[in-house]
């Protein structure tokens, strides 16, 4: 059975607890479901539509801001069911918006950001499917619902709540929306070509904890026993065990770009060297501010770049203290200047051919990198990579002896389908 449901989702929200909802990169929900069970120790996720996760949390509406996955935090106000997709769906729409209680919604609004004398309102609609009504449209009929029951004046700029309704076919999810700006807009200050997404970035580090955590539970448990009580631990157990098993480890993005996946795996907390890489000092240089943006960057020891990489020569740039390092080099991830079996971990948003690099450039691109992960990671090391070229990775998987794909997510990003893929490194 499908973790994502088909809409509208067969739950019953508690009384006694606030329930949200997520918007996040389709794909993601089960990252973003582990996510929150274990940054909200309290939380129950309630279910997964394509795009969005819902869940139950007693903790402060701040704690669920955190959350380093989702795009959006909605306060969940309710669900239409049987809509119809006539034009008669836009009565429903207002007669259900009229009725709705957002009081339960409105009180975890603010608690966050306090409660204007006069609100003013607006209805953001999103629509999928068949019908015969469209966005405008249903937003109009929503608001005028609202306006009848609460009063408050419609402002489409200056507003205080923003009331979400997503149609999708013959249901609607109604939220109020408590995230003041998209939450992916966060560590950067410069943007490189085709930069990608913090929330999926942090999902590919949590990813690669995931593996490492789950490398590690097999090491340490007996050959034919399974390492939890039906089997293969839970997302969530492999990576709180995760911190204490890479004390001193090596994460590292052989073509960084703006240096995005560099600061979302440093905001997961312990890690031994961060190493970013790029062929040109174009993106070197955005990658450059924004990890002094993100306070990882005092003048690096070269001792702490000598840890991992073979060559003394190599260029660095970047972080350091006792805690955290991180080193910016200028190198070709055809001939990474790491020492063989001398990294734990590797995240990648590789070219797609699309914006960056074209699929020509890719087949001579990609078969020498991939060689290179299969040199530089140690046996159990993991990669985790994004990219569009679903059967140039395909092929090079089928000649691997030493990667073995264990893990893909297919996503919907931006009107493009990549694939988030994560390879174990095979013992030799």
């Amino acid at each position: 059975m499908s973790f994502v449901e088909k809409p509208p989702l067969s739950i019953e929200p508690p009384d006694d607890i606030p329930v949200y909802f997520a918007t996040l990169i389709a794909g993601l929900e089960l990252i973003v479901a582990d996510e929150v069970e274990q940054r909200l120790p309290a939380a129950q996720v309630l279910g997964a539509l394509r795009g969005k996760l819902v869940f139950a949390s007693p903790e402060p509406p701040g704690a669920a801001l955190e959350l380093g996955t989702i795009e959006h935090l909605f306060a969940w106000a309710g669900q239409i069911e049987a809509l119809p997709t006539s034009r008669e769906g836009l009565e429903v729409i207002e007669r259900e918006l009229e009725a709705l209680d957002l009081g339960p919604a409105l009180s975890l609004f603010h608690r966050l950001h306090g409660e204007p004398e006069q609100p003013g309102f607006r209805i953001t609609a999103q629509r999928a499917g068949n019908h015969e009504y469209n966005s405008v449209e249903i937003a109009a009929a929503a608001g005028a619902g609202v306006n009848r029951r609460y009063g408050w004046a419609v402002d489409l700029t200056q507003y205080d709540y923003d009331v979400r309704v997503y149609v999708t076919d013959d249901s609607a999810l109604v939220g109020l929306r408590l995230s003041e700006e998209a939450l992916h807009r966060r560590a950067r200050v410069r943007h490189a070509a085709a930069s990608l997404n913090p929330t999926v970035a942090h999902a590919m580090c949590r990813l690669a904890a995931h593996a490492l955590g789950r490398a590690s539970a097999e090491r340490a448990t007996p050959a034919g026993r399974p390492s939890g009580p039906d089997g293969p631990p839970h997302l969530a157990e492999e990576a709180s065990a995760f911190p204490a098993a890479v004390v001193g480890q090596v994460f590292v993005d052989p073509m960084c770009g703006a240096g995005t996946i560099l600061i979302e795996r440093a905001s997961l907390g312990e890690v031994g060297l961060l190493v970013g890489g790029e062929l040109h000092e174009q993106p070197l240089a955005a990658a450059r501010e924004n990890l002094a943006a993100a306070s990882l960057s005092r003048p690096a020891g070269r001792e702490n770049l000598a840890a991992a990489c073979g060559s003394p020569a190599a260029s660095a740039e970047g972080p350091a203290d006792p805690g955290l390092s991180a080193a910016l080099v200028r190198w070709d991830a055809r001939r990474l200047p790491l020492r063989r079996g001398s990294v734990d971990a590797v995240a990648c948003n590789l070219p797609w051919g699309r914006r960056v690099g074209s699929h020509r450039a890719n087949r001579h691109l990609y078969p020498g990198f991939m060689r290179e992960l299969g040199r530089v990671l140690r046996p159990g090391g993991v990669a985790v990579l994004l990219t569009q070229e679903k059967r140039l990775i395909a092929r090079l998987m089928a000649k691997s002896r030493k990667l073995t794909l264990v893990e893909q997510y297919p996503l919907s990003l931006s009107g493009m389908y990549p694939t988030i893929y994560v390879l174990t490194r095979t013992a030799d």
